[in-house]
């Protein structure tokens, strides 16, 4: 750093902090207590973001799992806290933007930001085109959200360091959330979550569901906490360090899964469990290991509720009503996508047309709009063939470069995590086959952290400038 930049980070400071001494005074004068308190504050906050971009990022991931808690925190703020640290990061890591100049000029060449912009630039198109454009432009609002929180994970994250502290937030906010999951299941409450997704949810069984620390409806939670999970479960199949940590956080978050009740999350983790045997089958330990896994699988059976069990047998059967439903979603949404192919139906609009008297006779159809349960066909059916293609082609390119990095890894500890990773990103894929996550953040975040894994390993390899 020359010593011009420093002067001038150092002016921006002190004059950052003036204005917040001189906001206190004034405020305080003006007899407005809570505002002479809390500008401040922000303004301070704002001097730490521009000092350290990284810590707001790292709010944001906890965050993203963790809303439930953010609100308890935060809900007094008019509006969303999470969006209002996006736009402080983003705006703090534009301001220094001379300390992210190479990251910035990678990043907007990185295939995964390159079809995330053109998704975004397509998106206008169905937005213009969408029936409703009211619905419509939230659901663009949110988009430009998402698209700051890869951008900002790309940036940022540009070392082994930063994404060892990436790492360590994906499994520590899992473990939060999985114990309690745990609680409120064994206490029969609603310790943390506050929306009505999260806190009203049940089992066709009649099975009180938690959604863990998260405001998120049951099934989608347990997809992120599906992240965490593999990503310890990976790191102490692979290496000793951290391994009695991290086996502690596999063995909650395994309970805490079938505690949710979330049938997509239980079919993933078991194909990756199924993928990483077959990983392992030669290994020294592996029979010993499958010994193990079944003597505990076999005295954890007790502790199941018997419903899991109804809600597993449910899908042979065709007892549970809610699959008419998700047929329904899928039938409306192929419906929707061949009436609407290039461009969709415009974003947010599924929900509007599910109602449509036409859709009146599909199985499980409700008169209130639903979201479509598979990312995947909702992406297409809300941006058609062009937008769409450009959502899961940056899906396709953020997979491609972390199983790239986990096949050829500069240094061990990095092999380890892009393995992790990949996997990890895997198994939240495939629940995506039964949930709307094109909206969920963890879908953003975990593809910046796959693109910036692949960017820090061929740095460490010299191929990058």
């Amino acid at each position: 750093m020359t010593v011009s930049s420093k002067l001038l980070g150092g002016g921006m400071y002190a004059g950052l902090a003036g204005i917040s001494a001189l906001t206190t005074v004034a405020l305080g004068a003006a007899a407005s207590p809570f505002l002479a308190v809390g500008l401040p504050v922000a303004l301070i906050g704002g001097v730490v973001l521009v000092a350290a971009p990284l810590l707001g990022l790292a709010a944001l991931v906890f965050f993203s799992h963790l809303d439930s808690i953010e609100k308890l925190m935060f809900g007094f703020l008019p509006v969303s806290a999470f969006k209002l640290l996006t736009a402080a990061t983003l705006m703090a890591t534009l301001l220094t933007m001379a300390r992210y100049r190479a990251s910035i000029v990678y990043a907007l060449r990185d295939p995964v930001i390159v079809f995330a912009f053109i998704f975004a630039l397509l998106s206008i198109v169905s937005f213009l085109l969408a029936e409703e454009r009211g619905v419509a432009l939230t659901e663009m609002r949110k988009n430009a959200s998402l698209l700051a929180l890869l951008f900002l994970t790309v940036v940022l994250v540009d070392d082994r360091n930063k994404m060892g502290l990436m790492l360590a937030i994906l499994v520590g906010t899992s473990l939060i959330s999985a114990i309690i999951l745990v609680a409120d299941t064994t206490l029969g409450l609603q310790l943390v979550a506050q929306s009505d997704a999260a806190t009203t949810a049940q089992s066709a069984e009649g099975f009180t569901r938690s959604s863990g620390a998260s405001d998120q409806n049951p099934t989608t939670a347990a997809s992120m906490l599906l992240v965490g999970v593999v990503l310890a479960l990976v790191h102490v199949l692979e290496t000793p360090r951290y391994r009695l940590p991290l086996l502690v956080v596999v063995v909650i978050g395994s309970g805490a899964l079938v505690l949710s009740f979330a049938r997509s999350a239980a079919l993933a983790y078991v194909l990756v469990i199924l993928a990483l045997a077959y990983r392992y089958r030669l290994a020294r330990y592996a029979p010993l290991a499958v010994v193990g896994v079944l003597v505990a699988g076999v005295a954890a059976l007790p502790l199941v509720p018997p419903e899991y069990w109804q809600r597993i047998g449910s899908i042979a059967s065709g007892q549970d009503w809610t699959l008419g439903r998700r047929l329904s979603y899928n039938l409306i949404g192929l419906d929707l996508l061949i009436k609407n192919p290039l461009f969709g139906v415009g974003p947010g609009n599924f929900p509007e047309m599910f109602t449509n008297q036409e859709y009146r006779y599909y199985p499980g159809r409700t008169l209130l709009g639903r979201e479509l349960h598979n990312m995947y066909l909702s992406i297409l059916s809300q941006y058609g063939l062009i937008g769409g293609s450009a959502f899961l082609a940056m899906l396709a390119a953020a997979m491609k470069q972390v199983i790239q990095t986990a096949r050829a890894p500069a240094t061990p500890e990095i092999g380890v995590w892009a393995l992790g990773f990949s996997y990890a990103f895997g198994g939240y894929l495939i629940t995506s086959l039964f949930l709307p996550n094109e909206y969920t953040k963890y879908t953003w975040i975990m593809c910046g952290i796959c693109a910036a894994l692949y960017r820090i390993n061929q740095s460490k390899m010299n191929r990058l400038p």
